[in-house]
């Protein structure tokens, strides 16, 4: 009886250590998983700081006002451009359009103020 139950306390005892190990073993693995999971979490946060930067320095009104006027030579709209929706509807019909100085587009101040400041920023 004794030797038996020595062989099963030797048998649970293996047993034990070898879950132990396993679970050890376990613990490790899943540590080294989550500091690589970590480590490459840190390097997204960093690239995504580098692309927020990027699209800041790319929408950056300057640069692209300055490329604007290097590449194109677009301007603010003038009020000899502007038509009313009746010229603009006698010109697509073809029929004859009132006198600009009776039709003329009457612009808000809002509209005004706005292309004032406009030709400000564009130093004219």
């Amino acid at each position: 009886m004794f030797r038996i139950t020595t062989l099963f306390l030797c048998i649970l005892l293996t047993a034990a250590a070898v879950g132990r190990y396993r679970a050890e073993e376990s613990v490790r693995k899943a540590r080294s998983e989550l500091e690589k999971l970590e480590t490459s979490r840190l390097e997204e946060l960093e690239r995504i700081q580098i692309l927020r930067a990027e699209i800041a320095y790319l929408d950056n009104p300057e640069r692209l006002a300055k490329i604007a006027r290097s590449e194109t030579d677009l301007r603010p709209t003038s009020r000899e451009q502007m038509v009313s929706q009746r010229q603009f509807a006698a010109a697509m019909t073809g029929e004859t359009s009132p006198t600009p100085a009776e039709d003329a587009p009457v612009p808000s101040e809002a509209i005004t103020n706005a292309i004032a400041m406009a030709q400000l920023a564009a130093g004219e």
